[in-house]
C-alpha cells in the first residue's frame, strides 16, 4: 500500500502531527540520523515532556525514506562485513563502499 506523503500529519490528535508542528520534520530526521529510532524517541520525549514511541519515528523514517550511515560498532555492520548478512536487508542504512561491493 503506497502512502500519500501529502497527508502525513493531517489527522487530528496524532503524535506524528505533534512532531511535525512542534518540533519540525527536519529536526526529527536529524535526531533519527544521529541516534536511531529508540534513542531519538527518548530525546523527543524529553523535549516534548510526553511519551513518544519508537514506532512513530520508524513510521516517519519509512514514509519519507530517510537514510543514515551505519554505526561501525553495530552487529549489523559486523555481519555485513563478514558476509553473513546482506546489506540489502537494511535499505535505510548507508554502508561504506567496500561492504556493498561484496554483494
Amino acid at each position: 500500500m503506497a502512502r500519500d506523503k501529502n497527508n502525513i500529519g493531517k489527522r487530528q490528535n496524532t503524535m506524528t502531527k505533534t512532531l511535525i508542528t512542534k518540533i519540525d520534520l527536519k529536526e526529527v530526521e536529524k535526531l533519527w540520523v544521529q541516534y536511531g529510532c529508540y534513542k531519538a524517541a527518548d530525546e523527543l520525549s524529553k523535549m516534548l515532556k510526553t511519551y513518544i514511541s519508537f514506532s512513530t519515528i520508524r513510521y516517519l523514517s519509512q514514509v519519507f525514506d530517510w537514510k543514515r550511515p551505519v554505526n561501525l560498532k553495530s552487529a549489523i555492520y559486523v555481519g555485513v562485513k563478514r558476509g553473513t548478512v546482506p546489506a540489502s536487508d537494511y535499505p535505510h542504512l548507508i554502508f561504506p563502499e567496500e561492504e556493498t561491493k561484496n554483494e
